[in-house]
C-alpha cells in the first residue's frame, strides 16, 4: 500500500525550503506567516488588510483569496509572488523587486 500522504509530504518539504530561504535572505526585513490554505478566514483577513493599505485592488483581493490561496503560495503586500511554477531563486528575485531593494 502506497503512502497516501506522499505528495503532501513532498509539498510540505518544498514549502519549508522556500520559508528557510526567505528567512535566510531577508531576515528581519520580512515577517513570514504560514497559513493553511484551508483557513479562508485568515487569508481573507490578510487580503482585506492589504486592500485597506491600498497595496492591492478589490479584484486582486478576490482572486488571491479564492484562486491564489493554495499550498506553497507566497504573498507579499497582497501580491501573489509565485503564480507560476518557478524556482526558489526566481521567487527570491521577485521578492527583492517587490521590496525595491538590491540583493
Amino acid at each position: 500500500m502506497s503512502d497516501q500522504f506522499e505528495e503532501d509530504i513532498h509539498e510540505m518539504r518544498e514549502t519549508g525550503k522556500v520559508y528557510q530561504e526567505i528567512v535566510e535572505r531577508f531576515g528581519d526585513r520580512l515577517d513570514v506567516i504560514y497559513v493553511d490554505p484551508r483557513n479562508t478566514i485568515s487569508i481573507m483577513d490578510y487580503m482585506f488588510r492589504q486592500l485597506k493599505r491600498r497595496q492591492i485592488g478589490f479584484t486582486a483581493m478576490i482572486k488571491n483569496t479564492f484562486w491564489g490561496s493554495r499550498r506553497g503560495a507566497v504573498f507579499l503586500n497582497g501580491h501573489w509572488m509565485n503564480q507560476a511554477s518557478q524556482s526558489i531563486e526566481t521567487l527570491v528575485e521577485n521578492i527583492h523587486q517587490e521590496l525595491g531593494v538590491g540583493k
